[in-house]
């Protein structure tokens, strides 16, 4: 089951944290629950995914998107997203999750977050491809950015997130499944 009163609580927290410029980035801290984990007693993949998006929730709160969307009554997608899962997160351990938008361009915002454990070993690392919707479609960045006031010229993808664009965009849609 989604976590909905545990994203109401970092919603709430995220409220009394000073603003954040959106090109900065977004770091919380956070422990592993029971909840989290799965049969091998490690934080399951999947609540890896939900939990990155409390801290994308988090840092739009911080960054003012937060009282945007809700004013123009826009909501956030995932549109696709590459993981890499490296160290385990156990029970009870503390965790830090750092959030920081990597690039645009003219449909998407491309979000990078990791997983780091005190000691600072990144246990897992996310790029996610993300949207801003209205009535269903895509709301075009050069609008989501004029709406957010973002003055700086739009930030250079690093090269692995550049190729992943890339690649992505050779992807076939909807996938060519052979018949069985």
């Amino acid at each position: 089951m989604y976590p909905f009163l545990r994203l109401g609580l970092n919603l709430f927290a995220a409220r009394k944290l000073p603003p954040m410029d959106p090109l900065e980035m977004h770091v919380s801290q956070h422990r592993c629950r029971l909840v989290d984990c799965d049969i091998f007693m490690e934080m399951n993949n999947g609540r890896i995914l939900t939990l990155y998006e409390m801290g994308r929730f988090q840092a739009a709160v911080r960054m003012g998107l937060w009282a945007l969307l809700k004013k123009k009554r826009w909501g956030l997608t995932v549109a696709g997203t590459s993981i890499r899962y490296r160290k385990r997160i156990t029970p009870f351990e503390k965790y830090e999750t750092r959030t920081k938008i990597a690039a645009w361009d003219d449909r998407f915002v491309y979000i990078e977050q990791g997983m780091y454990k005190l000691n600072g070993d990144c246990a897992s690392h996310v790029l996610l491809r993300t949207a801003v919707v209205a009535k269903g479609r895509a709301v075009p960045t050069d609008v989501l950015i004029e709406a957010m006031g973002i003055p700086t010229p739009r930030p250079t993808p690093a090269p692995w997130v550049q190729n992943w664009i890339d690649a992505e965009a050779t992807r076939i849609w909807p996938p060519e499944l052979e018949k069985p």
